[in-house]
């Protein structure tokens, strides 16, 4: 019996958008490499060197050595193999952003390993860059290797990459070529189908290329692939189990090796990561077209005093931090804040503190330590006609906290020692924060809002309200993070404690981040 047809309910409201898609977006698919088709022997006129050329890019378009005269075959991958090839900044972007821009569906011109202009940005820019061979962004020891595979005369040395041809065969290739790396192939990913192939999966190419490759060279009787990645590490082992065994006796006996290499990951200057994460978001909307824009956005987790690496670890070693906690296990160094507000900070509470970017010099007074884990300094500013704001009781800077501890229990620390020495150091008024990309969200979204991913809560729960000043009632306490001294303060880091009290009751927007990362 036909099922009978459902007529909507006019009175019932539409269900949400993004609710719609969730519930209607099929499940995610594991990828699984496709098993080798025909084999050898029956396809054996299909499989020539002039064919298997065609895979080549035309920049590194050669002949290829007859199939006898090929024993072993070398295969190396490019992105953080051979190549130290620039990842996100994790001290820039906010963790969803941060896989957002690796992701291929998510920007019009396909996100970060999609975009030319990454790759082009390494160094100082491949202008500068290529008359210097790219120093310092190779992994040296894999480049021993490929001299050595060069040196081979009965090797075949290969580059295979899943970057797009189209976009990175030129880029790719005057990076080898200023190294004097030289390959027999440099095999990128078509931005056509190729050989009745389907160029979407970065492994589906691959492996179709290999299966040609061996088919080719059947000959062949050792194949090493060089590879970082341990997703694909384990699709290759697959696949070749599955070759070697439909091709047993059809071939000469083939011993293959997929060889891991650690990963070296490098990051490009900020302001160089930023720029180029613009002009991609630029292009995007221009493509989109849609109603609500992708932009920028910060996420401001604490704003504080705070210190650079340098001066960090400068009064971490005066106040002789890391040998009184050398014994002790998961201990976290910290010292790279004396906390103003636990969230961004009102303009009432910048005109106590100065503007973003202000310098206010500090003295230890008195060093403490609760229970063997959490260790803090209590400070003064070293001019008192400077006048300075804390959320906090009186200024204080964690030093260091155990793992099972907090930062905000350096409020229970009640007895305060001298330094040993007259300890002085330097902080700048900023912000710990990350950056985001979101799209806009209408004309309600101000400044405020913006700061936060929630803007619900933001709206709701957490808009400008006049400030404490630090002197009774229940203070948030002690917030901490991490993150390099940059602009406005620097990037990077996680909130930290206060105001439990407000708001309704609910914790302070760091409050959740901060519990996270000792999680």
């Amino acid at each position: 019996p036909r099922t009978p047809t459902r007529t909507p309910d006019p009175t019932r409201p539409p269900m949400p958008a993004r609710l719609l898609r969730t519930l209607t977006r099929s499940p995610p698919k594991m990828y699984h490499p496709p098993p080798p088709t025909g084999t050898a022997a029956s396809a054996a006129p299909a499989y020539t060197p002039d064919l298997l050329r065609t895979w080549s890019t035309p920049q590194s378009r050669k002949p290829l050595p007859e199939r006898e005269a090929v024993r072993a075959i070398h295969v190396y991958d490019f992105d953080n193999t051979l190549f130290q090839s620039p990842l996100p900044n994790s001290k820039i972007w906010h963790g969803p952003t941060l896989g957002q821009l690796q992701q291929t569906a998510w920007l019009a011109n396909g996100g970060w390993w999609h975009d030319a202009r990454i790759l082009a940005s390494t160094g100082g820019g491949a202008d500068v860059e290529e008359g210097r061979a790219w120093e310092g962004w190779w992994n040296e020891h894999v480049v021993q290797l490929v001299r050595l595979s060069m040196e081979q005369k009965d090797a075949l040395t290969i580059l295979l990459t899943g970057r797009s041809e189209g976009a990175f065969a030129g880029l790719i290739q005057r990076i080898v070529d200023s190294k004097g790396l030289v390959f027999d192939m440099v095999v990128l990913k078509p931005d056509v189908h190729v050989h009745g192939h389907d160029v979407k999966n970065t492994l589906d190419v691959k492996c179709a290329f290999l299966q040609q490759l061996l088919n080719t060279y059947r000959e062949a009787e050792e194949l090493r692939i060089y590879e970082d990645r341990v997703k694909h590490v384990r699709a290759f082992e697959d696949w070749l189990a599955t070759y070697t065994a439909t091709t047993a006796g059809r071939r000469a006996h083939l011993k293959a090796d997929v060889i891991q290499v650690a990963e070296e990951s490098r990051c490009l200057p900020p302001s160089v990561e930023l720029r180029e994460v613009q002009k991609m978001i630029t292009d995007h909307n221009a493509a989109a077209r849609g109603p609500h824009a992708l932009r920028i956005k910060k996420t401001v987790f604490y704003t504080g005093y705070l210190l650079n690496s340098p001066t960090t670890a400068a009064l971490l070693n005066a106040l002789e931090i890391p040998r009184k906690v050398a014994t002790e296990m998961d201990v976290k160094l910290l010292a790279n804040n004396v906390l103003i507000t636990p969230r961004p900070a009102s303009r009432a509470v910048l005109a106590k503190t100065g503007a973003l970017g202000r310098r206010v010099e500090f003295e230890v007074t008195g060093v403490g330590c609760w229970e063997n884990r959490v260790w803090a300094a209590m400070v003064k500013p070293v001019d008192p006609s400077i006048r300075i704001y804390t959320d906090n009781p009186a200024p204080i800077i964690v030093l260091a906290v155990r793992r099972s501890a907090k930062p905000i229990d350096a409020g229970r620390i009640d007895k305060w020692t001298p330094p040993p020495a007259q300890i002085r150091f330097w902080t700048v008024v900023g912000e710990r924060l990350l950056l985001r990309v979101e799209e806009e969200a209408g004309h309600y979204e101000g400044e405020w809002e913006s700061l936060f991913p929630n803007k619900r809560r933001s709206m709701e729960g957490l808009a400008p309200a006049a400030p404490h000043h630090g002197h009774g009632g229940q203070h948030g306490q002690h917030g901490h993070g991490q993150g390099q001294h940059g602009q406005h303060g620097g990037h990077g880091g996680h909130g930290g404690h206060g105001h439990a009290g407000q708001h309704g009751g609910q914790p302070p927007f760091g409050y959740q981040r901060e519990r996270s990362m000792w999680a």
